[in-house]
Parts: C-alpha cells; sequence; structure tokens
C-alpha cells in the first residue's frame, strides 16, 4: 500500500513558481519590446532606403541629357568655380586651373538651389536644323554684289520644324515646350590677338520657350531664370536676344555652311527646405526636403517632394575634363535614445 503525501503545494513552492513565471513573462516582453523596436528601426531604415534610391533614380535620368549644361549656364560650386565648366580639347598638364568640382546642397553649405539643364528626349531626337528654315528669301537683285533679302518668319520656322516630312520634330512644337540651339563649333575670346585658352570654349546659343497663345516667336527665358544663362556670342560678347540674331551670327566652318543644332530641354531646379514634419532635436543634423521644379511657361512650376528627412545632396565632377557627374543623397541620421 503506497501512502500519497497529502500536503499539496506549499507556500515556498507556490512563491518560486510564480517567480519563474513573472520571470519568464519579464523575459519574454523584454524580447518583444526589443524586436518591436528593432522591426520599427528596420522599417524606417527600408522606408527612407526606398524613398533615397527612387530619388537617386529620377535624377540620374535628368543628368544623362545633361550635357546642354556645360559651359552654357552658371552655377557655382563650394569654391566658387562654375560646377559646368567643360575642357574637351585640353589635356591635364596645359590646364592650370582647379580641375574638380564640387557642390554640396544643404542650407549649412549656403547652396539651396542646383540647376540642370537637360534634353527632352520624350519629345524627339535631336535635329540638325536648317537655318533657311526660318526666312522668306527676297528677289534675286540685278547686281551680283548685293545679297537678297533675308526676313525672319516665325510661322515659316514653326512649320518647318513641326513637320515630319521635310525631317522635322513634330514632338518639338509643343506648348511649354522649351527649344535649345546651338551649334558644334567651340569658341573662345580673343584677347590682343591670342586665344584665351583658359576660358572654356562654347558655342553661340538660343534658347526660348513656346507659348501657342503668344504665337510663334519662341519666348525668352524670364525672371531668375534668365541669370543662369550666358547668352552672347563667345568671342565679342554681344547679346543673342533672338533665334533671327543667333542665326544670322553663325560662327564659319572655314567657308562651309555651319551646322545648327535643335533640341527640346528641360530646365529644372532642386531645392531644399527645412522639413518641417520632422523634430529637429531627434536628429544628428537639420531634416531636409528634397524638391524638384521644372521652369515653363515664364516661371517655376509648383514643387515637387523627392525626398524628405534629407541631410544634404553632393554632387561632384573628378575633372573639367570629363562631363561625368557623381552624385549621392544623404539622409539625416536619427539620435539613439
Amino acid at each position: 500500500m503506497k501512502i500519497r503525501n497529502q500536503k499539496g503545494v506549499t507556500l515556498l513552492e507556490m512563491m518560486v513558481g510564480l517567480g519563474l513565471s513573472a520571470f519568464v513573462i519579464l523575459v519574454v516582453v523584454a524580447v518583444q519590446v526589443h524586436m518591436t523596436k528593432e522591426q520599427t528601426e528596420l522599417t524606417r531604415q527600408l522606408s527612407d532606403s526606398i524613398d533615397q534610391n527612387l530619388a537617386e533614380r529620377i535624377i540620374f535620368k535628368n543628368l544623362n541629357g545633361i550635357e546642354a549644361s556645360y559651359n552654357n549656364i552658371s552655377v557655382k560650386d563650394n569654391n566658387g568655380n562654375n560646377f559646368y565648366d567643360f575642357y574637351p580639347d585640353l589635356t591635364e598638364n596645359v590646364l592650370k586651373v582647379r580641375k574638380d568640382r564640387d557642390f554640396t546642397l544643404s542650407l549649412t553649405a549656403g547652396n539651396s538651389e542646383f540647376f540642370v539643364l537637360t534634353q527632352d528626349f520624350a519629345s524627339g531626337a535631336m535635329l540638325n536644323y536648317d537655318p533657311v528654315w526660318a526666312y522668306d528669301v527676297g528677289p534675286e537683285p540685278a547686281d551680283p554684289n548685293v545679297p537678297a533679302t533675308l526676313d525672319f518668319n516665325a510661322s515659316k520656322n514653326r512649320a518647318w520644324i513641326s513637320n515630319e516630312k521635310s525631317g522635322g520634330r513634330p514632338g518639338f512644337w509643343r506648348d511649354t515646350n522649351i527649344l535649345f540651339f546651338d551649334t558644334p563649333n567651340r569658341i573662345r575670346p580673343v584677347k590682343n590677338g591670342v586665344i584665351d585658352r583658359l576660358v572654356p570654349p562654347r558655342s553661340p546659343f538660343f534658347i526660348g520657350s513656346i507659348n501657342v497663345q503668344a504665337g510663334d516667336n519662341l519666348q525668352k527665358i524670364s525672371g531668375t531664370a534668365a541669370n543662369l544663362f550666358n547668352m552672347t556670342q563667345p568671342a565679342s560678347g554681344e547679346a543673342i536676344d533672338s533665334l533671327d540674331s543667333f542665326l544670322r551670327e553663325l560662327p564659319s566652318v572655314g567657308g562651309g555652311q555651319t551646322i545648327v543644332r535643335a533640341r527640346v530641354v528641360k530646365l529644372i531646379r532642386y531645392s531644399v527646405e527645412p522639413d518641417t514634419k520632422k523634430i529637429a532635436e531627434d536628429y544628428e543634423t537639420q531634416p531636409l526636403n528634397l524638391y524638384y521644379t521644372e521652369y515653363r511657361n515664364g516661371s517655376w512650376e509648383s514643387k515637387s517632394l523627392l525626398a524628405d528627412g534629407v541631410e544634404k545632396m553632393i554632387l561632384r565632377r573628378d575633372s573639367v575634363l570629363k562631363r561625368m557627374i557623381y552624385f549621392k543623397i544623404f539622409k539625416s541620421v536619427k539620435k539613439k535614445k
């Protein structure tokens, strides 16, 4: 016959059991809290990474057609040099100026805006433009030493550019599009009979926007955007104030007809402003919003947000002998608590 213990569970055993249960629960809760924090941080990092990658892909796409920016628009870098200086015809040992270009887009660096002139490939490929398209040629004079009259005809110019059958681009002549005309010829100013090789060579150019309601004449870029362009003759410094004046003063190419190129471009502004939706004290640096804006119809459009919580965007060129631009968006780092 077995004798059973009739005492049951003692108070001490119960307390030990409750203590162990509480400890286990405490460990489980602590692990869950830690995992929740880790999950939240991973989710935030993933969100920031996706946001950053999308913004960088958009910027990369815009920089893909940036050839029109070089030596045509002026954007000062961190050292006061033009970010878009480009010397295609010199070697490094000849060039006696600073070769690299760095631009930091941030409020602390004092650079809150960065500008890009890029080709709009969606409107069509670059067009080899025939200057005859823009003129009415008068009757042949009786005196062979007197040239026939040339009258600029904006309507004729529009019709030729839009006519695909004659080699034009139907996608070019659309309301708010910006047309950019230049030549492959690169010219430097001459000082005391000597070509100044330290000045980046550039082509004369004309840039104008299409406003269907205003007629067939291209509208000049106005407002603060106009200050970006050095629309003058490279050799003489004379202003180019219309497509007519650009075409009448084309640079010589040894007696042959100068090639004129036309393309649709986009003038883009990247800018940063404080991110008011984030508490600045929670971050190592002031979080910023990175915006994208296009110039259309004589003014800047409404801003589009590319990325929030940004610390800065850095753009760099290793050498003014190359067109390559490197860039990176940096997110503002959150303080550890």
